[in-house]
């Protein structure tokens, strides 16, 4: 009876030392497991990171390119205005260049036209290139071309005269116009020849024998 007693206490301990094999065992794999779901966690925010990293570069690259195209948008749109500007000017002042051409000679003409004539035969020459010179005239005036009106006693103007000589008359005041040489003309709105002119001027020493 002792005999069985002692092998069932011995059957008991060997259950028991096995069971706690067993535990030991499962604790010892459970250790990888919770190493695992850490190295996972970890993982999944370095992931995180790296989007969000990734997310902020493509936002700052998506504002460059933003920026980038409103430049080249402003700058073709600038283009357009200024390609249009100068296509409505190329239409505006397209006669200028045949209208400053013509100025001088039809100039001219209308100067030997007006100059009395020497005999009544030539006066009536004269009378056919007037009407001439006037048509031509109102040509050109239609197209733009416009005499700046410029007299003896006019103040000079740089804006629209050019002095090519100075001369002296002590009755006049200084700075205005004694003679006009030669006529000038605007185009539109444009300067297309100044006016020459004579301008009244001290001589300079007698100004620093007045000082």
């Amino acid at each position: 009876m002792e005999e069985k007693e002692k092998d069932e206490a011995l059957e008991t301990k060997k259950e028991e030392q096995v069971e706690e094999t067993i535990e030991e065992v499962d604790a010892t794999d459970a250790e990888p497991d919770k190493e695992s779901k850490k190295e996972k966690k970890n993982k999944a925010k370095d992931a995180k990171s790296k989007l969000e990293k990734e997310n902020e570069d493509l936002k700052a690259e998506l504002a460059n390119l933003k920026n980038e195209y409103l430049k080249v948008f402003a700058e073709m749109e600038n283009t357009k205005k200024r390609l249009k500007s100068e296509a409505v000017n190329d239409r505006k002042y397209a006669s200028q260049k045949v209208c400053g051409e013509l100025s001088q000679p039809v100039d001219m003409l209308v100067q030997i036209v007006n100059m009395p004539a020497p005999s009544p035969e030539v006066q009536n020459y004269v009378i056919g290139f007037q009407m001439i010179a006037n048509q031509i005239s109102d040509i050109l005036k239609n197209e733009g071309l416009v005499k700046i009106e410029v007299k003896a006693g006019d103040v000079f103007d740089p804006k629209n005269m050019q002095a090519v000589q100075t001369d002296y008359d002590e009755s006049k005041e200084e700075n205005v116009v004694l003679k006009v040489m030669q006529n000038g003309y605007m185009y539109k709105d444009r300067i297309l020849k100044p006016v020459m002119v004579v301008v009244n001027k001290k001589p300079q020493e007698e100004k620093e024998e007045n000082k």
